[in-house]
């Protein structure tokens, strides 16, 4: 449809679809203007009298002419195709402004005011909307509303079926039309399939309304029988403290079930609005704090009151306190114990257990015991990690933990029903402090049976209700409908707890066989691939999960988030709102104090990444991988004896990270123990997943000390590793690093041979940034400024690309072309973040003050130059093993013969001479260096 012209319309963009059409983006050739084009194909819509009535309608609402409603230009039909062309609004809906927790109230009434203006004309004309809604609220730049789709649904009478806010089908009573009803946001009438007037738009009204004060739908449930349900019986929760009691009243006579009790026309409501905008403005009603307050209240008649509180008197503190008293606080920890299963089928095993902590982890006021300190538990107690957790061990467990309680499951047969059990123990006690039980009538509802009874235990145990509402995702709609597939998730969960991660691989690819919508899974998969610098599948699987978002718990949800904005499009600012928002809601959740730290080492900030690590560290101590990254960030720091401290603790501990060993490594060559360096290669050997991490970082050792013949032997090695572990995007961007290894060394053809081969190996991000830089200073310029325009329309969101990598890689092209001062002031943007770098598992940093200091050299600039590459003397350990730190050295004493400080030239080159004492003779680098030093004797 894309370039065809439809009467005197060229279609340019398709915008969106919905109902029976399809929207585009067109130009009037006439007007020379832009519209937005709804198209109705004529195999949508093929009753002749519909289509003539609704012509008649859509003519009759292009009519309505306000600054709050997208005018209606033309409705025509052109070959047979009946469309309707609009103003075109550039802006955002209401869907994309509102946040989870709403709008300001300034922002909610100034738009509050429009729409209701919009609506007042609309109803004037007798045109009822029908189908309100923030995705049919644009907001342009300057504020301004625009309602979209007036007049189209007048014609449209819904019934409730269909999924949440899908668009419902139409009954065969009404008449044919574009806009159709949304289950959260229909009035009660309009529910329930009756007649509809103005004062439903008026319902509607008052829940989007709820929605841009709160941030969520006020009547949103589990699905669209529930959301409908609801509607037609329930209040939506209270407005949180802070909203005025007079919007509070408005919006709640607003939504009063009977459309007699709501404002009668919307004019009067507009003008409510106004006036509480008026005061909003003025500054009136900003510091308005008030209480929550139940909805439907009852009052006793004045003469009984005294005798109703004299009745109560007595009894009131004693009832108080025992409805009120919670089994636990948010500070009593909790251990999940193994079902019993007594079914005979294995499906069970573990699944329930994993269904079961999906549900309670998304409490933020439940603490549960993770499985990491349970298996550690098990070690203590002389029991293998993993083991079974019976009622007996697990009472043991909960004692050692200092926990409060144990959390016992069950599923037995009932002939072809199932009955889940749970029960809530204290483990020193033995007292029962809250159970549920649920029935399931088939094999199919039993995860629905269990995520009934974990709902109801978790208001038992003392978590609010209003908690328990907003955190309370079904299981099977926060993991997977399928018993196998969550079987098979729980099989990873547990082998990665008690392996490496890579061992949990089969089971999530098997998990995503069974229900490819399973989003957990594949957030899962992108966690390890990209731990194993597979960075190409990492994104990948981010993005498959970000795109199921919607189909997990909120905690999950802001994982999932967190992941695809720092894993898939690389845009770290948006990763690390994600994450202080993570650590916000569920505060003792190590892993968003780990994310957070990560995106600040990412971008530099080593000081906020060793902060967030070490509040990492207690919430969950024997994790191998945290303790990996306080060591890295006390290393990258030059705090080395506090780095060794770290990992020192992780040994005795015994735990086990496939980069811890690669980390250790990296510190044994800082304190040059080539003993301990050699121990942890041979300990690595044959590990998959660690081999090749540690034969990688022996090359660099080697090609730090000028030896590239041994560098480029283990590099094969380590290549050959990867590869046999189905890891070839690690062994690519092994391949890349020694491209720059090469060129720096001034093996030109050899790098462009070792990029050239790592882009035909496995193409990713990491390894085309590095490929193209070793290509732009091996004289390929050509082939870097591709792979530079590549990266950019790739990647046109990734911090790390459009501001470090990108800007070094075009700096090599400028330098080449003998251009030092565009390489300089292409650099600029880099400053802020040089001290990253990260790529994968690789130590390349600062390349944007290397690539400086080469262009402050060539500008004869000693001074400048020298101060750029004492930058890698200064932070030697972010620097660790990577030849570059070596290289910087000759490039300092280079520096100083420019300033004429030939004394400090000639201890710069004896210390860069001495470090390569034993390279390799022919290393064009080495040539020259000892040929610059002889000139100055």
């Amino acid at each position: 449809m894309i370039g065809r012209t439809i009467s005197h319309y060229e279609i340019t963009e398709k915008l969106g679809e919905g109902g029976m059409g399809v929207v585009y983006k067109a130009r009037d050739s006439r007007l020379k203007r832009f519209v937005a084009l709804k198209v109705l194909p004529p195999e949508k819509v093929t009753d002749p009298e519909r289509k003539k009535r609704f012509v008649q309608e859509a003519r009759a609402a292009s009519a309505l002419n306000h600054p709050n409603i997208v005018t209606v230009y033309d409705i025509d039909q052109s070959d047979g195709i009946d469309f309707i062309a609009m103003e075109h609004v550039e802006g955002k809906t209401l869907d994309g402004l509102i946040g989870r927790k709403g709008l300001k109230l300034s922002e909610a009434l100034k738009y509050a005011v429009q729409i209701a203006d919009a609506l007042a004309k609309a109803h004037a004309a007798g045109i009822v909307h029908r189908d309100l809604k923030p995705g049919n609220v644009m907001v342009a730049a300057e504020g301004r509303v625009k309602v979209l789709d007036f007049g189209l649904a007048k014609l449209t009478e819904t019934t409730p079926v269909g999924p949440e806010d899908s668009t419902l089908t139409e009954t065969p009573s009404t008449e044919l039309g574009l806009i159709v009803g949304t289950a959260s946001y229909m009035s009660p009438e309009q529910a329930e399939g009756k007649k509809v007037d103005a004062r439903s738009d008026i319902f509607s009204f008052a829940s989007l309304l709820y929605e841009m004060l709160t941030g969520r739908r006020a009547f949103r449930r589990d699905s669209p029988a529930l959301t409908l349900a609801a509607i037609l019986h329930l209040e939506p929760p209270p407005l949180p403290a802070g909203i005025p009691q007079e919007l509070e009243r408005v919006i709640a006579r607003c939504l009063r079930k009977d459309p007699a009790y709501r404002f009668q026309h919307m004019d009067d409501l507009k003008v409510a609005l106004e006036e509480l905008k008026e005061e909003s403005d003025s500054g009136k009603l900003a510091g308005a704090q008030v209480p929550a307050r139940p909805r439907n209240r009852r009052f006793l008649r004045p003469g009984l009151a005294a005798a109703a509180v004299l009745v109560l008197a007595a009894g009131s503190v004693f009832l108080w306190r025992r409805a009120h008293a919670k089994p636990l606080t948010d500070k009593d920890m909790l251990v999940l114990a193994d079902f019993t299963n007594t079914t005979g089928d294995g499906v069970f095993d573990d699944t329930l257990k994993q269904g079961l902590s999906v549900q309670l982890e998304q409490s933020p006021f439940l603490n549960l015991v993770s499985e990491r300190k349970v298996n550690e538990t098990l070690k203590l107690m002389g029991r293998p990690a993993g083991d079974r957790l019976t009622p007996e061990v697990t009472r043991e467990v909960c004692q050692r933990t200092g926990s409060k309680a144990m959390l016992m499951g069950s599923i037995s047969g009932l002939g072809s029903q199932y009955v889940i059990g749970l029960k809530a123990v204290n483990c020193d006690t033995g007292d029962v402090l809250a159970e549920a039980q649920e029935q399931a009538v088939a094999k199919e509802a039993v995860l629905k049976a269990l995520d009934a009874a974990a709902v109801r235990l978790r208001s038992k145990l003392g978590e609010s209700l209003s908690s328990v509402q907003k955190y309370a995702t079904p299981v099977d709609e926060a993991t997977t409908s399928s018993l196998e597939a969550l079987k098979a998730y729980s099989l990873a969960v547990k082998t990665g707890y008690t392996k490496e991660a890579t061992a949990a691989l089969p089971f999530l690819k098997r998990a995503v066989e069974l229900d490819p919508n399973f989003a957990m899974a594949y957030g899962a998969m992108s966690g390890v691939y990209s731990a194993l610098n597979e960075v190409g599948r990492g994104a990948e699987y981010a993005r498959k999960a970000y795109d199921l978002r919607e189909k997990v718990s909120e905690r999950e949800r802001i994982w999932i988030e967190g992941m695809y904005y720092f894993v898939a499009t690389g845009e770290l600012e948006k990763a690390a709102q994600t994450y202080e928002l993570w650590q916000q809601t569920y505060p003792r959740d190590d892993l968003s104090y780990v994310d957070l730290g990560y995106v600040s080492a990412v971008l530099g900030n080593w000081e906020k990444a060793l902060e967030e690590w070490r509040a990492a560290l207690p919430l969950e101590p024997n994790v191998g991988a945290t303790s990996y990254l306080v060591g890295l960030a006390y290393m990258s720091l030059n705090r080395l004896d506090e780095a060794e401290a770290v990992y020192k603790q992780a040994e005795e501990r015994k735990l086990q990270s496939e980069v811890l060993l690669q980390n250790r490594y990296w510190l044994a060559f800082l304190k040059g123990d080539a003993a301990q360096m050699a121990q942890l290669v041979s300990a690595a050997t044959g590990k998959p997943g660690a081999e090749d991490l540690l034969l990688a970082a022996q090359a660099d050792t080697e090609g730090w000390y000028g030896k590239l013949k041994n560098a480029h032997e283990l590099t094969g090695r380590a290549m050959d590793s990867a590869r046999r572990n189905d890891a070839k995007e690690s062994a690519a961007a092994y391949q890349s690093a020694a491209a720059l290894r090469e060129v720096e060394s001034g093996n030109r053809e050899q790098a462009r041979a070792e990029a050239n081969a790592a882009l035909k190996l496995a193409p990713n991000r990491d390894v085309r940034v590095m490929a193209a830089l070793a290509l732009a200073r091996a004289g390929d310029t050509t082939g870097a400024e591709k792979l530079a325009g590549e990266l950019d329309k790739t990647f046109p969101l990734d911090t790390l690309v459009e501001r470090y990598w990108l800007p070094t890689i075009r700096a090599g092209v400028a330098l080449e072309r003998k251009d030092p001062n565009r390489a300089i002031d292409l650099l600029k943007v880099a400053s802020t973040i040089e001290l990253s770098g990260l790529t994968g598992n690789l130590a390349i940093f600062m390349s944007p003050a290397y690539v400086r200091g080469e262009a402050c050299l060539m500008l004869r600039d000693g001074n400048r130059a020298a101060a750029e590459f004492q930058k890698f003397i200064d932070h030697r350990g972010l620097v660790v093993n990577f030849p570059w730190g070596a290289l910087a050295r000759l490039g300092l004493a280079r520096a100083y013969a420019l300033q004429g400080d030939t004394a400090k030239a000639r201890a710069a080159y004896q210390s860069f001479l001495t470090l390569w004492k034993d390279a390799d003779p022919d290393v064009p680098i080495l040539k020259e260096a000892k040929a610059e030093y002889a000139k100055l004797q």
